[in-house]
């Protein structure tokens, strides 16, 4: 028996990228651990203001779906990190010391993290910190979404590096992967183009986190001329790999 810990940066990643490697694991008698690093949602500073008096019921909310979550899918050690969506950027060292934690007391041997593909800067960040841990573990990180060649792919690699895992999702698989994602209703808006025909992982690639996932527009920046809807993310993937080369992990060897 092996203990694995999946980094997931907000509750549903889980589902989108890993559903069926979760759940292909699990069958096999290993024991999983889930940490979420956000709750989810975006800082109440960020959201229309006659939205803000329901902050704290879309926290919870969102925290209710990732129980049902795991439940459903039979893990029973899973830790929260309650910070907003966009700000995981700004708690690097912090959340690699949560993790460093976990990994010491529950005696980790694999991680399991997304991929440093511009699906979400949360997703890039956790990749980054994911990075530093291939001394003490081995780590793993899996595709959920990117905009490579201007083209929405998912749960595929923008571009192959490496050896790569690919699984094909069954028939029953498939049906599983689509009851998790209706679990969590509060996204529906935003899982609509989550496909739920494979899923693939990989050994983390060494990425140079000094520059962007890749060339070309990243998906969350896609709207970027909507910078003013809360929906959007207004940051720039330069920006984000600022924030990176300026944390002290960045120099962690």
């Amino acid at each position: 028996m092996k203990k694995y810990l999946f980094v997931v940066p907000h509750p549903d990643d889980e589902i989108v990228g890993s559903c069926i490697i979760l759940r292909r694991i699990l069958n096999q008698g290993n024991e999983v651990h889930v940490f979420f690093l956000t709750n989810g949602i975006i800082s109440q500073d960020s959201m229309w203001f006659w939205e803000k008096k329901n902050y704290k019921k879309k926290i919870l909310l969102r925290k209710q779906e990732a129980h049902k979550s795991m439940r459903t899918l039979g893990i029973k050690n899973y830790y929260f990190q309650n910070i907003p969506t966009r700000t995981l950027k700004t708690k690097i060292e912090k959340t690699y010391k949560r993790l460093e934690n976990i990994i010491k007391v529950k005696k980790i041997d694999i991680l399991f993290c997304p991929a440093y593909e511009g699906g979400h800067q949360d997703h890039d960040i956790s990749n980054f910190i994911c990075s530093k841990f291939i001394k003490t573990c081995h780590v793993f990180e899996f595709p959920e979404y990117n905009f490579y060649k201007n083209s929405i792919n998912c749960n595929s690699f923008p571009e192959i590096k490496g050896k790569h895992h690919y699984i094909e999702l069954s028939r029953e698989e498939m049906m599983f992967k689509q009851k998790c994602l209706q679990i969590y209703k509060s996204e529906k808006q935003n899982l609509n183009y989550v496909k739920i025909l494979k899923e693939s992982y990989r050994p983390i690639f060494n990425y140079d986190y000094t520059t962007p996932p890749h060339s070309g527009v990243l998906f969350y920046n896609r709207y970027r001329f909507f910078s003013w809807h809360p929906r959007v993310d207004s940051d720039k993937p330069t920006d984000i790999c600022s924030s990176i080369l300026k944390s002290k992990l960045f120099y962690l060897k």
